[in-house]
């Protein structure tokens, strides 16, 4: 009796971790397909039918995780946002005592990022959803709040001594090239200026708002 009071107890413990392996590994699947669906066909095409038919899961199967529409593009977002929170640790990482390549390489990335085609068709929904709902406003605030914050703390780690809303205005900055690369350099139309151009005036621009060796 008391081995088997001993081996329900450690059973136990281990059953959760597999279901809990299982459930995330469900989560990352629908979220994954969600965010297909939601860049080829767009959010009034989003249905938790088509994402699970997607998954080759049941609705009923994917409701369990995600009841909502509502609860599947905030997992969307949240997993852009952990995304973009990997990258900018993979920079800051490349770069720990070069700022000016860390900023370089911030601006580079913010700019190519949002001019891509998978990012460009992603947002574009959003855009649609934030304009016409209230929780896809709230998700898409939140998402421009929180890259805001980090780029102007990254700055402020690399290039102290400014006044903080220096840094806010330099993130806001990027930010806005950044979204307007999607609109102007997303679709295969020839413009007079590349998009590299762009990059190397942000980049400059940033620089000269910024301190040199600490001092504003």
């Amino acid at each position: 009796m008391a081995d088997q009071k001993r081996n329900r107890k450690t059973t136990a413990p281990r059953a959760r971790r597999v279901a809990n392996a299982m459930g995330a590994a469900a989560r990352r699947q629908i979220v994954n397909a969600a965010e297909t669906v939601l860049r080829a066909d767009g959010y009034h095409a989003l249905s938790a039918r088509k994402v699970a038919g997607a998954c080759g899961i049941s609705v009923g199967n994917l409701t369990y995780y995600f009841p909502g529409k509502a609860d599947l593009l905030e997992a969307v977002m949240d997993d852009v946002c952990n995304r973009y929170a990997e990258e900018r640790d993979a920079t800051a990482a490349s770069y720990p005592a070069d700022p000016d390549a860390y900023l370089r390489k911030t601006v580079t990335w913010l700019i190519t990022d949002a001019a891509s085609e998978e990012t460009s068709a992603l947002f574009l929904e959003l855009w649609v959803l934030a304009k016409h709902h209230d929780f896809g406003r709230d998700i898409v605030e939140r998402f421009y709040a929180t890259a805001a914050q980090w780029i102007a703390d990254g700055l402020a780690d690399r290039f102290p001594g400014a006044p903080p809303e220096t840094y806010q205005q330099a993130a806001y900055y990027l930010l806005t090239l950044s979204e307007g690369s999607t609109a102007l350099f997303s679709r295969p139309v020839k413009r007079p200026v590349a998009v590299d151009a762009i990059i190397a005036v942000a980049y400059e621009t940033v620089r000269r708002m910024l301190p040199r060796d600490g001092a504003p």
